[in-house]
């Protein structure tokens, strides 16, 4: 009877041994598994490292249809306020992360073309104006979800819904495209002057219809910028081709004005404008004082210019003074580089007057 108990005793005991191995190799078998390196959702952004700090500062969050950006600064005295601009920061991050995958300028150039089939110094004067006058369109629904501070660095993560987003710019887009609509309806008659005042309001609605656009493609699903409705295609094309069109005619009202004349001229043709002798539509009075010097071998050529816009009813529009430079080893040389810097103010005068002034 005493062999087979320990017999069986000796069966139990290496089952148990055959139990401990399995456990230990199923153990390392767990701990050698790959951990999940998937981005965290937002939940796990409410989480904290074994530092104590947010884990959104090392793994910004990603969700379907949101944007996430996060800005840091370091805290000197106010937490307050550097909070505040680790949140400014954090919205510039959050932009920046839509344009990663976006390139390319999204503004509409302006189509008129002058002869050679190139846009004019004058056209771009124009579009660059008014552009500068309308502001980037902000992200409104870009919001501060989450703030850290860990004593040395103020921490901020923002959030962007971009199907609300949008919807929004959308909207947006509608109310411009209503009032551009209501442009494109007038008919007015008279000269190119008269007839191109009233459509001139249409300029700053276009540059704000871009500044949205360029905003809905960054922040839309599907990343296209909404184009014109062929209505306002043929708008566009009716401005640029009356500003195209436009005559003006150089009034050179003194002796220095005179001297440089035939240099503004030339400039202003090549700017794209149409200079006629008379009969135009606008009036450029020039006045010029012209100063010299030599220094060190060359020449430098001053000309001090009152200049006066006036409409072919000799309405005033614009009044400016401002001094041109021209410098050169020749003093013909400088005297032609002053001419054509009159010449290119004359032509910002005009940008400015067509679409502050004009309406």
């Amino acid at each position: 009877m005493t062999k087979p108990l320990l017999r069986n005793g000796a069966l139990l005991k290496n089952a148990l041994q055959k139990t401990l191995v399995l456990a230990i190799a199923t153990s390392a078998t767990v701990a050698c598994m790959p951990q999940n390196s998937k981005p965290q959702s937002a939940d796990a952004a409410n989480r904290t490292s074994q530092s104590g700090s947010p884990s959104w500062l090392t793994n910004t969050p990603e969700m379907p249809g949101m944007a996430y950006g996060v800005g840091s600064i370091e805290v000197y005295g106010n937490k307050t306020e550097a909070l505040k601009r680790a949140g400014e920061l954090a919205r510039v991050d959050l932009v920046s992360q839509l344009k990663v995958t976006v390139s390319g300028d999204f503004s509409s150039d302006i189509t008129e073309r002058s002869g050679t089939n190139r846009e004019s110094e004058v056209q771009k004067v124009i579009r660059n104006h008014v552009r500068s006058q309308v502001p980037p369109v902000e992200l409104d629904e870009a919001q501060i979800v989450k703030t850290h501070i860990d004593g040395k660095y103020a921490y901020a993560l923002a959030e962007l819904d971009r199907p609300k987003a949008a919807a929004r710019l959308r909207r947006d887009l509608l109310e411009v495209d209503d009032q551009l609509q209501q442009i494109a309806a007038k008919q007015p008659q008279g000269n190119r002057l008269q007839q191109l005042q009233p459509l001139l309001p249409a300029l700053t609605l276009f540059a704000k219809r871009d500044r949205i656009g360029e905003r809905l493609a960054l922040v839309s699903m599907d990343r296209r910028k909404p184009r014109l409705d062929s209505d306002l295609v043929a708008l566009q094309d009716r401005i640029n081709t009356l500003i195209d069109q436009l005559e003006v005619t150089i009034s050179l009202q003194d002796s220095g004005a005179q001297e440089i004349g035939g240099g503004i001229i030339e400039a202003l043709t090549d700017q794209g404008l149409r200079v006629a002798d008379s009969g135009a539509d606008l009036v450029f009075e020039v006045n010029a004082v012209l100063t010299g010097k030599e220094q060190r071998g060359s020449f430098y050529v001053f000309a001090d210019s009152r200049v006066t816009i006036r409409d072919g009813a000799g309405r005033a529009l614009s009044s400016f003074s401002k001094q041109a430079k021209g410098v050169s080893g020749l003093e013909d040389v400088a005297r032609q580089k002053a001419a054509r810097n009159v010449a290119k103010m004359l032509g910002q005068e005009l940008a400015v007057a067509l679409v502050d002034k004009i309406n």
